[in-house]
């Protein structure tokens, strides 16, 4: 069975061709002027040079019943040609000669005639746009035109079809008086058979997304939250506006985040700790086959709205949400925020939804200690893991799971053991100054825990400086014991590196081990005033020093 059909098709005459619709859920009209501008440059710059003029793919969703188009990706190219072509119509009206053009556009391309509804118009927009576009595109009457704005999309669509207008006066300017209606029926045509699109159409909504998915990565994200927002919302007809509250209360709660668009980062994360494993690939599908009517629709919103308050948290420990958790517990989250695991967020989400304030503090610090061990072990970006942390979290949420200890045997199998972490640690290289001033600080914490708060616990580059005993600059003399290659090979070893004040760094040395060796001895950090045990700088130091760091690191990120 044919699944789907494409077209090479000029966007013009997909309105002459398609009843057109945005999803009644989807995104607003969002194009800036810049982008306006971008399209009717790029369109005018190709019809000038006598060159087709590609404007990318459109998906729409075939409507059996009415054998219109939804359309799923390409609404603001479309919303934006449709005002392009009304700022036309609307010109060739004022113009004797062009009328007859206009009438020809208006009922080729903008409005169709309909027995039951009348003149209906070819391109209908979402919930919240669609009655002041067909207001601003109608223009039945100067008297109340333009439409007063309410919404943002608003502003955009009537900015819109300004620029669209100014860019069409001065097509017409740029011809005698005579020529302009002519000029620009020309401009008609060629937006029909020379501004060429690639028309997908597909059968379902599953279709429509995996096909823009492949062809259009940039807005797989938002595209496929739009899908679930309008499956979700097309279940829930009768309690739309309950539905409606509960998707804004969860994108209100994202919204703190600071992310572009974290919806579906959130969603799966959700479907992971509470349903089981989903590719980035495949929320909407995982949505579509697990909710099917208005109440397990509703119930999955509701459900959101609550989480997303949770999800948001656990990306910030000193959210309110930690208020009564201890000071312990925090900063273990601010550390596990360091390394931001993707693999581990819907882990994170389960033991922050179910765990005891007690289990939780247990875990959050066992799940930084494997994040550090997985960073260095370069181990990240296994599938394995990803597996492993995501059926952790769905016996977290079916209660399976609700000790510490539970969660820390159900890891095992991808836990970094003691043994391969000692070694792994003792050979580190660390060239990213914020994770080696992470490690630097947890082993001072460990090797002086009456010392509390203090202010080298700050590792701000303004406060605190990253050292490079051996410096990080080959230098000339006065470190002898390193050739070229001995210098590249341990210069970023986390044996060559320690924490200073940047008032004691200022005034230091760095033309050898002896003038720098003072300064470490006065050091009021534990790790760093031991250096000056040592009486010179070489390879065989450097790998001894770290092989004790390695030692206290075993203590500082236990495996339980």
């Amino acid at each position: 069975m044919k699944t789907f059909s494409f077209d090479d098709i000029g966007i013009a005459k997909i309105f002459a061709d398609f009843s057109l619709s945005i999803p009644p859920h989807q995104r607003d009209y969002a194009w800036t002027e810049e982008e306006v501008e971008q399209l009717f440059s790029d369109i005018e710059a190709a019809y000038r040079g006598s060159s087709e003029y590609f404007l990318g793919t459109i998906v729409a969703i075939e409507d059996k019943s009415t054998g219109g188009l939804s359309v799923v990706d390409g609404q603001q190219r479309m919303t934006t040609t449709y005002l392009l072509l009304t700022a036309i119509r609307d010109y060739l009206d004022k113009n004797e000669i062009g009328k007859e053009i206009s009438i020809s556009l208006q009922n080729s391309y903008l409005f169709s005639s309909d027995r039951r509804e009348g003149f209906k118009q070819r391109l209908s927009l979402n919930t919240d746009d669609r009655a002041y576009f067909k207001k601003l595109t109608s223009k039945n009457s100067e008297e109340h035109w333009p439409p007063k704005e309410s919404r943002t999309s608003h502003r955009l669509l009537k900015s819109a079809y300004f620029l669209a207008e100014k860019r069409v006066q001065g097509i017409a300017k740029s011809v005698t008086g005579v020529d302009a209606p002519e000029t620009l029926n020309n401009w008609i045509d060629y937006l029909e058979r020379s501004a060429q699109v690639i028309l997908l159409r597909a059968h379902d909504q599953a279709r429509a997304f995996k096909m823009f998915e492949t062809l259009n990565d940039r807005g797989l994200r938002t595209s496929q939250a739009d899908l679930v927002k309008s499956y979700l919302f097309g279940l829930s007809d009768r309690k739309i506006g309950e539905a409606q509250s509960k998707w804004s209360n969860m994108l209100e709660n994202l919204r703190e985040l600071g992310d572009d668009d974290p919806q579906v980062s959130f969603l799966r994360h959700y479907l992971i700790a509470f349903s089981g494993f989903v590719r980035a690939d495949g929320v909407y599908e995982a949505i579509q086959t697990r909710f099917k009517n208005e109440g397990t629709s509703l119930s999955f919103l509701t459900s959101l709205a609550e989480t997303s308050r949770t999800y948001t948290a656990t990306f910030n420990s000193e959210n309110e949400y930690w208020d009564s958790y201890s000071a312990s517990a925090r900063k273990y989250l601010k550390d596990f925020n360091f390394f931001d695991l993707k693999p581990m967020r819907p882990l994170l989400l389960a033991i922050s939804t179910k765990f005891s304030q007690k289990e939780f503090e247990k875990s959050i610090r066992y799940l930084t200690s494997l994040s550090l061990r997985l960073v260095l072990s370069a181990r990240t970006r296994s599938g394995s893991n990803e597996q492993a942390f995501a059926d952790a979290a769905i016996k977290i949420t079916r209660d399976e799971i609700s000790k510490h200890q539970e969660l820390v045997d159900s890891l095992k199998k991808i836990f970094v053991t003691d043994k391969d972490f000692y070694e792994v640690f003792a050979n580190a290289k660390v060239s990213k100054s914020a994770l080696a001033r992470y490690i630097l600080r947890e082993l001072e914490h460990t090797a002086s825990p009456k010392k509390g708060e203090a202010e080298w616990v700050n590792t701000d580059p303004q406060q605190i400086t990253l050292e490079h005993i051996l410096p990080k600059t080959r230098p000339i003399s006065g470190w002898e014991k390193f050739d070229a290659d001995l210098h590249a090979e341990n210069k970023t070893r986390l044996g060559n590196l320690c924490l200073l004040k940047r008032s004691e760094n200022n005034e230091m040395p760095n033309d050898s081990f002896a003038t720098k060796r003072p300064f470490f001895e006065k050091s009021s950090l534990v790790v760093t005033a031991a250096l000056a045990e040592y009486e010179s700088w070489s390879p065989e130091v450097i790998d001894e020093r770290q092989r004790s760091m390695a030692e206290l690191a075993l203590k500082t990120w236990p495996t339980v």
